[in-house]
């Protein structure tokens, strides 16, 4: 009898204890999750106008990181449906250039919110129709190629607004992900074409001026020619 009743009070005592809050174990999962998210390098331009890579996949909370290497680019959200152009209060991380020389990494870093497929171009010059795109958490590697085919098949690119959706900042160049070409093998910044060669009608220019001189002179040489003619005299 003794027994039951000191197991009844122990009962008691063990159930008039507070229970765990339920917001110490959400900050306590919350923790966790800081602590596992991940910082994705995404490079952007280089020798080629391309993201490196063209695909990541990410869980909510990671952070990815493009780092803007040769040439002059932007990150810029967009949909399947119109991949050149930029999507309605979508990402968008502006002009980004790297010049030759440079000794620090212009970066753009945003937080992935949500593992539905986002959509990235560069709105610069030709380069989305290059196939500067990428996706962050694709559904496959299909939707990759049907993202390149359709930008491809766009006409031209239109230009984000604001910066939207991230943070630009810089990193040392001994930090970044990628090696910078070598000089001038990143191709002119913002895509632009390199200058034309100037015309060779120029080059011969000048013997078409001295033409008139070289006539002129024929035509004096005949003139004295005909000068030293005899003139004959009819009786």
């Amino acid at each position: 009898m003794q027994l039951i009743l000191s197991s009844l009070l122990l009962a008691v005592a063990v159930s008039a204890l507070p229970a765990e809050p339920m917001l110490g174990t959400s900050g306590l999962r919350a923790n966790i999750r800081a602590r596992q998210a991940k910082v994705i390098p995404v490079v952007v331009g280089g020798p080629q106008d391309t993201f490196n890579p063209n695909s990541v996949t990410a869980a909510v909370g990671d952070i990815i990181q493009f780092q803007f290497s040769n040439g002059n680019h932007t990150a810029t959200q967009s949909s399947l449906e119109a991949p050149c152009t930029p999507l309605n209060g979508g990402i968008n991380s502006g002009h980004i250039p790297f010049k030759d020389g440079q000794t620090t990494v212009g970066t753009f870093s945003m937080v992935v919110s949500s593992t539905d497929p986002i959509f990235m171009f560069c709105s610069t010059g030709p380069h989305c129709q290059e196939g500067q795109v990428m996706i962050i958490n694709p559904t496959g590697a299909q939707q990759i190629l049907d993202f390149v085919k359709a930008a491809q098949g766009t006409d031209k690119s239109v230009e984000g607004t604001a910066i939207a959706g991230g943070t630009t900042s810089q990193i040392e160049l001994t930090n970044a992900a990628f090696v910078p070409a070598p000089a001038g093998a990143g191709g002119p910044p913002g895509g632009a074409p390199p200058a034309a060669a100037p015309p060779a009608a120029n080059a011969t220019a000048p013997a078409q001026r001295n033409a008139p001189e070289a006539k002129n002179g024929t035509a004096k040489e005949g003139e004295k020619k005909e000068k030293r003619q005899p003139v004959l005299l009819a009786f």
